[in-house]
């Protein structure tokens, strides 16, 4: 049943596309296309040093030419601007994606609204656009047209106001976290494989079995299982 007072909102770079090792990730192409123009440049910190000058240039609201000026400058790059623009689509175009993620967001429409929330640069918008068809979601914010980015508490806000939605309907898809500190409300039971799930929260904040199910459904539905709760 369609559900309008709800919305599953998906980050593009952490969920959707290639993030795992040993895949052509967003990293790798980072890499790949700064070594490109500079074979001798300082790997350390290469890929926090190119998305601080990218959050930079979101927040300054600089223009495409101001960022290409700033890459180059912090990574001492040498081309021109339109080889710089020419090679950097050639190379991230490369990066691969999970299409039964775009599947599985695409089939949520008939339960509820859906977005895209990713930090990007208008020279991204095409290439997020071939994986993912944005003209399907209801709602698309993106760092670059917004002037804000993820994290920043003011683009959370921008999404509450457009969707008109109470945030506890609001379920956000974004990056695995590294490390969580929370309570195990229960645990998902795999009868066919021998992986169980621990499902923690924060403190305070609870789930049914039925939102557990909702919110593991991407993942769990190639399993038969059964959620098991502490007496």
């Amino acid at each position: 049943m369609y559900n309008a007072n709800k919305i599953v909102i998906f980050d593009w770079g952490g969920v959707i596309e290639s993030h795992r090792e040993g895949e052509y990730s967003l990293n790798t192409a980072i890499t790949n296309f700064i070594k490109h123009f500079n074979n001798k440049v300082n790997e350390n910190n290469l890929i926090e040093r190119y998305f601080d000058v990218c959050t930079r240039k979101v927040e300054e609201g600089n223009k495409e030419n101001i960022w290409f000026d700033k890459i180059r400058n912090e990574f001492n790059l040498q081309c021109s601007e339109d080889d710089f623009y020419k090679f950097y689509e050639e190379e991230f175009n490369r990066i691969e994606y999970y299409k039964d993620v775009v599947e599985y967001a695409h089939s949520l429409k008939a339960k509820c609204k859906i977005g895209i929330l990713s930090n990007l640069g208008k020279v991204d918008i095409a290439r997020l656009d071939k994986q993912v068809d944005l003209k399907v979601f209801d709602y698309v914010w993106l760092s670059c047209e917004l002037k804000c980015s993820k994290p920043n508490e003011k683009i959370y806000k921008i999404v509450e106001k457009d969707c008109n939605i109470i945030p506890n309907n609001i379920l956000f898809i974004f990056e695995p976290v590294k490390t969580f500190k929370g309570k195990c409300i229960a645990v998902i039971h795999r009868l066919n494989d021998n992986d169980d799930k621990l499902i923690l929260t924060s403190e305070g904040k609870d789930y049914s079995d039925d939102a557990i199910r909702a919110l593991t459904e991407f993942q769990e539905r190639f399993f038969k299982s059964i959620i098991i709760r502490k007496p």
